[in-house]
């Protein structure tokens, strides 16, 4: 009797652990986080096709993009529809690059801030679908040329704001979603479950 009262005790705090490492992953992504706040990262995108359009990026940073947009068609469920030549009523996402300093009320060089920040992702029209669930009908993706200094920070900026874009926010895996200097320009099969799980 005795033996099963502490195989009973046992498992029951065996569980009650396992529920708290569950209730907060330690790779949690924040996927479409708009269903619980229209102003916290990142609504995901409104539908499964997703249109583009960059005519205004420098050249090296619209190879980034293809390459990203690409890369996200290649790993996920979702479509790229194609490419808009001009920013259409059915884009979802709209890239652009500049030398910032200060725009979107960011402190883009870290000058007052000291964080430097490389690229920004807004969602600029908002949708309010049923149940109060926030997804995003278009995004703005800015990049900043000050610190888009090879074809690999290019590519991770890219593929970063790209998943901010459809809904994906940051990861501690390895991962383009991973947040601060890395080099990795793809999608953590965490990401990309996320994405397919929604479309």
């Amino acid at each position: 009797m005795r033996k099963s009262a502490l195989a009973l005790l046992f498992a029951l705090v065996t569980t009650a652990s396992a529920a708290v490492t569950m209730a907060i992953p330690a790779t949690a992504n924040t996927f479409g986080f708009y269903a619980w706040h229209p102003t916290w990262c990142c609504p995901k995108t409104d539908n499964r096709d997703v249109y583009w359009n960059a005519s205004t990026l420098t050249t090296n940073m619209l190879y980034a993009a293809d390459y990203g947009m690409a890369n996200l068609d290649y790993q996920s469920d979702l479509r790229i529809g194609g490419y808009d030549s001009a920013a259409g009523t059915h884009t979802d996402v709209v890239m652009f690059d500049a030398y910032y300093v200060d725009y979107w009320g960011k402190d883009w060089d870290g000058s007052s801030t000291g964080k430097n920040l490389t690229g920004s992702t807004k969602c600029v029209r908002v949708l309010a679908q049923i149940g109060g669930e926030y997804t995003c009908d278009r995004a703005e993706l800015r990049f900043d040329l000050a610190d888009m200094t090879s074809t690999a920070v290019r590519r991770k900026t890219a593929c970063h704001e790209i998943g901010h874009s459809i809904g994906l926010g940051h990861t501690n895996l390895t991962s383009c979603m991973k947040a601060g200097t890395s080099t990795t320009a793809t999608y953590s099969s965490h990401d990309r479950a996320h994405i397919n799980g929604a479309w």
